[in-house]
This record gives C-alpha cells, structure tokens and sequence, in this order.
C-alpha cells in the first residue's frame, strides 16, 4: 500500500511592503515567488491541478500584495494561495532562494537554506573508497521550523554562530564530527540547533545537488536524485513526447553507528543503475510490467525493481519537469515533500 500525490508549481512576480517588518523588508519590493503544491491522487489529476496552480498564481502576477491582500507576509500569502486551490493541498511558497514557508493543513513551517564551504573525510569506509580521501564540499543546509514559534530572522541568528564553527574548517576535529557523514552532520546541526530554536522541526544537509540527509530529531532520512532522458505517448493514437525526467529515491530507517550513514550515496547510485538503464533513452511504456502509461505507473514500477535492493526505500518522487509529477510515499513519516 503507498499513497499518490500529485505535484505541481507555478512562479508569479508580484510587488509588496511588509510595514511590520525590520529594514528593507519594510521597503516597497518585489519578488519572484515560487509556489509549489502537492495533493492527494484521490481529489485530482496531474492536468487539473496545473491548471488550478497556474490559474492561483497568475491572480497575484504582477500585483501589488498590499493591495491586493489584507496581509501579505508569506504565510498570509500561502494561505491565500491554498484557498484558491478546489482540492486539499500542501502548499509549499518561497519568497526568496533562500526561504519561505510551507502548509499542510494546520501545519505552518518557515525555513531557511544556507550553505559553508569545508573539508572532511569519512575514517570508517573501506579502503579506496574516494570518501575516505581528504576533500571539501559545499555544503547546503536548510533549517526548518514552526512558523508559529520561529521566523526566518530566528533562523538567520541561531545559524550564524554555527556557520562561523563550520565554514573553512576541516569537519573531522570539530567535536562530535569525527566522522562527518551527512546523517551525522545533520544530528549534530539539529542538536546545536533545538535549544535555540524551541520550534525546530528538521535540519537538511545536502553535500552535492543530487544527494543529501534529514534529521528531525528522530528519524534519520536520505535522497539521491538522477536524472534520465525518456519518452513517453501522450494521447490515446500512440503519439510520443518526451521529457527529461527527475526521480528522487528517498530512504528512511536508522544509521549504522561505525559507518555513520543510512546507506552509502554511492551504493544507492549503484543498485539504482541496471534501473537506470531500463528507464534512459528509452520509451518509458515499454517497460516490463508497467501498469498504464502516466507517471505514477512509472514510479511504482521504479519502487517495484529497488526495494528488493534497498529495503530502507520509502519514498519516489518522479518529475517530468520543474511544474509536473508525482510522489509515491510507502511510509508514513515521508508525507513531506523535499524542498
């Protein structure tokens, strides 16, 4: 059993000043928003959501919000967005690169990305694992906590001491990261991170833009992205289109102690590939197996060949472009989409 949602997005340019609020913020400004969304498969269909995405958006293109809007802070603004939409969603709203807001029902998040640059090495790997060498990344972070008890200014402030801890520095002789996976990086963030922050709620620690970890004080979850080149029929004659595809394998489950991690990147690369060549270059409704031809089939026939060879899979998310697709949760604790 898993449940299907569907997910779309929209980008709006709209013009607002937040009287309320410290330093520019209160001077007139203008953005670029993102809105993403994702809804339960049960109350719609990948082509009615988008139109409903696009149509919430472009009520607010180009706008002046505080004419527009009673309130126009980004959570009054999700807000409004989520009661445009005709069907139960979760709304996910940036304002800016580096922040913005989330709602799923009475659940409001705000959070904040921000990134160091350091070095480290993984000591427990086997021998000529590239990990195991000396070498640096640039690390992205995402804090994310409840907006009721946390803005994106406390984020700001509770992070910048830790940032002068961690930027330019070699991970490995900082206590509590002798061994400086990103499972553990991110518990370690999340414990400097909870007393500050009283509403936290997950810490994210991406090395690369294709793979990175979660902790919200329990769980412990990973993703690895990839990209494929595929076709798919689009009509009911058999026409094809194609589309350059995102699928995001998304793991939870606890970490090995000596190894520090869920699953190594690598291996969830590795026993992805033969799926991988299944799916690249190729058209996707020829598949082995494959239910019907839309999105959802696809995932599922994805989490179909990988669980066997990696039990901890509890998520697939499959993207056709940055505004379309689907997310397919096996476990309960996934309900969030990855931001």
């Amino acid at each position: 059993m898993h449940a299907c949602y569907m997910m779309a997005g929209a980008g709006f340019e709209a013009a607002r000043q937040l009287h309320a609020a410290p330093g520019r913020e209160a001077r007139p400004h203008g953005h670029s928003f993102r809105l993403g969304v994702r809804a339960e498969a049960q109350y719609t269909d990948q082509t009615t959501l988008q139109a409903a995405v696009e149509a919430a958006a472009a009520a607010l293109d180009y706008a002046d919000l505080n004419t527009a809007l009673a309130a126009c802070d980004d959570l009054a603004l999700a807000r409004h967005l989520a009661e445009a939409l005709p069907h139960p969603a979760a709304i996910r709203l940036q304002s800016a690169p580096d922040r913005g807001v989330m709602l799923d029902g009475a659940q409001a998040l705000v959070w904040l990305n921000t990134s160091f640059e350091a070095a480290h090495h993984l000591p427990h790997v086997p021998s000529g694992h590239k990990c195991g060498r000396l070498h640096g990344h640039g690390f992205g972070v995402r804090i994310v906590a409840d907006a009721a008890r946390c803005g994106q200014d406390d984020l700001a402030r509770a992070w910048a001491p830790l940032r002068g801890r961690l930027n330019h520095r070699y991970l490995n002789d900082i206590a509590g990261l002798d061994n400086p996976t990103s499972e553990v990086l991110a518990q370690w963030l999340h414990q400097q991170l909870r007393d500050a922050l009283p509403g936290l709620a997950w810490v994210e620690v991406r090395e690369t833009h294709s793979a990175g970890s979660q902790f919200d004080g329990k769980r412990f979850r990973i993703w690895k992205e990839q990209r494929f080149e595929s076709a798919m029929p689009f009509d009911a004659a058999g026409n094809y289109t194609g589309h350059s595809y995102l699928v995001r394998l998304m793991l939870s489950g606890g970490i090995d102690r000596t190894m520090g991690w869920l699953l190594d990147f690598g291996d969830v690369k590795d026993r992805f590939k033969p799926i991988y060549r299944q799916l690249d270059h190729n058209p996707l409704d020829k598949l082995a197996g494959l239910r019907s031809r839309d999105n959802a089939a696809v995932a599922e026939w994805v989490h179909a060949q990988l669980s066997p060879l990696v039990p901890e899979l509890a998520r697939v998310d499959l993207m056709e472009n940055e505004n379309a697709g689907v997310s397919l949760h096996f476990h309960q604790d996934m309900r969030w989409p990855l931001l």
